[in-house]
């Protein structure tokens, strides 16, 4: 699966108006697809409807049971393999966090919402089916994923609601000190959007060329400090790890649109002037190096 589809799938859920989504993974079929390495800006939940699945986040690896529940957090590195024989069923449900509050909610999205997503510590959370709070999760969650296969009158409106259930139900798990350290103002909130907004507008437009931290942070007229500090809590990554991101997820898009030119000019298209960093970050970010995920595309273009 390309690179950039998932920045694709959101782009298009979020002009959807209604950015959630139901997948059901079938991996008991012959030719089953696998879940490679991959990140998305929405959280997700999984249920384990049938069979076993290792379920890696990060460096952390999950053994998942029938019945077990999964939350990924945002941009959450992981990927997802059967783990027996027989194979694994699971559905997985998409939410961006944008549609759990709505627009305008800046001092609540940050009293229940910035406290989870910008959590580093909370990558991941796994409920199996002997946990006290298992059911607790599994009524809203099944709910949720029955709303979103039979597509009711309604249906959105009642999703959120089973999603503010599931989402109650996570900020129970974060630790009170936590909680009660990451409550930032509106104020602050809406300077630190603004500020990595304009911090993001700059990498974007000069993502190909060499860019320090302190260009960065000159470019929205504040220290260095400040800069990682307001562009952390507004999008949980720090300004130079945004842009070795944007730089690989555009480096893929340079292989999909020019399969002539050569590694070493991909990444000094996107602005490493050192090919085995490239490749490096690449792998990081990926999971693959760039000449192997080359060669995925070659292998799917002749299907």
């Amino acid at each position: 699966m390309e690179a950039d589809f998932y920045l694709k799938r959101t782009q298009k859920l979020l002009l959807s108006g209604y950015p959630v989504q139901l997948t059901t993974v079938d991996c008991t079929l012959p030719d089953a697809p696998i879940v490679h390495w991959h990140w998305h800006d929405e959280v997700e939940f999984q249920y384990i409807q049938k069979g076993q699945a290792y379920i890696t986040c990060d460096e952390d690896n999950i053994t998942a049971s029938e019945g077990d529940i999964i939350f990924v957090n945002q941009a959450v590195r992981h990927f997802v393999t059967p783990a027996g024989d027989d194979g694994v069923i699971l559905n997985s449900v998409i939410v961006n966090p944008t549609f759990i509050l709505g627009f305008g909610q800046l001092e609540l999205e940050n009293k229940y919402i910035t406290p989870i997503i910008a959590n580093r510590s909370f990558n991941y959370l796994h409920i199996t089916v002997n946990d006290r709070w298992h059911q607790q999760f599994l009524l809203p969650l099944k709910q949720l994923i029955a709303l979103n296969e039979d597509c009711p009158p309604c249906y959105e409106l009642l999703s959120k609601a089973s999603i503010l259930q599931l989402w109650k139900l996570l900020y129970d798990q974060l630790p009170t000190d936590f909680a009660a350290s990451s409550k930032i103002s509106a104020r602050t909130a809406n300077q630190d959007a603004q500020r990595a907004k304009q911090a993001m507008s700059y990498i974007r437009e000069h993502y190909m060329e060499p860019i320090a931290l302190n260009d960065i942070a000159t470019s929205i007229l504040v220290s260095r400090s400040e800069c990682c500090r307001c562009f952390k809590r507004s999008t949980g990554l720090s300004p130079i790890e945004y842009l070795m991101k944007y730089r690989i997820t555009e480096a893929t898009r340079h292989m999909h649109r020019k399969t002539h030119e050569s590694i070493s000019e991909i990444a000094g298209a996107v602005g490493f002037n050192n090919t085995s960093y490239f490749n490096k970050i690449f792998k990081k970010y990926i999971g693959c190096t760039p000449t192997e995920y080359r060669h995925t595309l070659r292998e799917d273009t002749l299907r």
